[in-house]
């Protein structure tokens, strides 16, 4: 009875994964759009999405926090909706002030959402089965995250973009489905901290493996976006049309939640260690078949959407061993690994964009993709596997 209640919390928040990250998926295909109709440049579209990211990233360490101290199912569900809705309407922004209220609020529900959902996951799944419930769990965000694109372009294309607040019902309802699923986290029996956030964030970055993981979801995140988000506009000016930038970025993304899927077939195989290892070295050479061949063609594409899937190959085991190492912090964990990395890159993306409009997008982006293999050296600082 036990391991079937287990198994419903995990499926339903898993749900709520996927919705949500949806949402967060919708603006990059459609920014160049928007930032034509409301009469914005590409370096002001980047900060924009930047402020957007930051307000949903570096938030979540500290909602984290506060999801550990509280221990409410109240993050789940208001998340969904903020992110469900706000998000939804960034098509009908005529101005860029109503364009950066929505996007704030609406990545803002994201931020409310993923770190107790992701603590939630882990308290509710077995140890033996704690990177297989993690890699659902985190693939079905990225199935979302890869399907946004699709949604956004797709309503943008056959119905214009002031349709696009329609999206918003099936988050509503899925709010509630969780609602209703996801037990009282105060009555499972998991623990509050009683330590304080400056406490709390002294021990988390006092411990070098779980720096090292939470800056290699920083490299991740920095390769992931600079793809997802610059190129684009590259593939606009060269004479991409919406529905086709949408559904390269969906491929990409999926590419990446099958990496997701299969992060714990890795790990059983060659070990946690060359698990990341994998994901970072690949990415070079990856990389320069992409700088090659144009960005364009069967092999350059093949080779973006490999780039994809070794990027997220190592995010679950990532984020299960730093919530293994800190298990007093898991919802802050969350925040960091799979979160704070994103607005960190939000910081030093218009800078990207800048110099991608000074030496040109598929420069910097060849630039970008040898940041992995030089990481990759840290990786060693990792705890072996006989010894966790």
């Amino acid at each position: 009875m036990e391991q079937d209640i287990n198994k419903k919390v995990i499926k339903t928040e898993s749900l709520g994964h996927f919705v949500v990250d949806a949402y967060s998926g919708f603006l990059n295909p459609i920014m160049p759009f928007i930032a034509a109709k409301i009469g914005i440049t590409m370096a002001i579209a980047t900060v924009l999405i930047s402020v957007s990211n930051l307000t949903s990233s570096l938030s979540q360490p500290f909602f984290g926090y506060i999801s550990d101290k509280w221990q409410r199912r109240f993050f789940i569900f208001w998340g969904l909706i903020f992110a469900s809705v706000f998000l939804s309407f960034i098509g009908l922004a005529n101005n860029i002030y109503i364009l950066i209220l929505c996007l704030i609020l609406g990545h803002m529900g994201v931020s409310f959402f993923h770190p107790q959902a992701t603590s939630i996951v882990s308290n509710y799944s077995k140890c033996s089965q704690n990177s297989k419930d993690m890699s659902l769990f985190i693939a079905m965000g990225t199935f979302g995250f890869s399907l946004g694109p699709v949604i956004s372009s797709g309503i943008t294309e056959l119905f214009g973009l002031e349709k696009l607040p329609f999206a918003c019902i099936f988050g509503i309802l899925t709010a509630f489905i969780l609602l209703k699923n996801t037990p009282k986290i105060k009555d499972s029996g998991i623990k509050k901290i009683q330590i304080s956030l400056i406490g709390a964030l002294s021990k988390i970055f006092s411990n070098r493996p779980v720096s090292v993981l939470v800056a290699a979801s920083i490299v991740k995140s920095f390769v992931v976006s600079s793809f997802s988000i610059i190129l684009p506009f590259y593939w606009k000016s060269i004479g991409y049309n919406v529905s086709k930038i949408g559904l390269i970025l969906f491929i990409f993304l999926m590419a990446g939640a099958i990496g997701v899927i299969s992060s714990p077939l890795f790990e059983k195989r060659i070990g946690i260690k060359n698990v990341f290892y994998l994901s970072l070295i690949t990415v070079t050479p990856l990389g320069i078949i992409f700088y090659i061949t144009g960005a364009k063609g069967i092999i350059g594409l093949s080779a973006f959407i490999l780039i994809g899937y070794v990027s997220f190959l190592a995010v679950p085991v990532n984020m299960s061993l730093a919530q293994r190492l800190m298990p007093e912090f898991k919802s802050m964990i969350s925040g960091f690994i799979g979160g704070f990395s994103w607005g960190v890159i939000g910081l030093i993306l218009p800078l990207i964009s800048l110099l991608s409009e000074k030496i040109g997008i598929t420069n910097i982006l060849l630039i970008i993709t040898f940041v992995p293999l030089i990481f990759s050296y840290w990786i060693k600082y990792l705890p072996d596997e006989n010894k966790l």
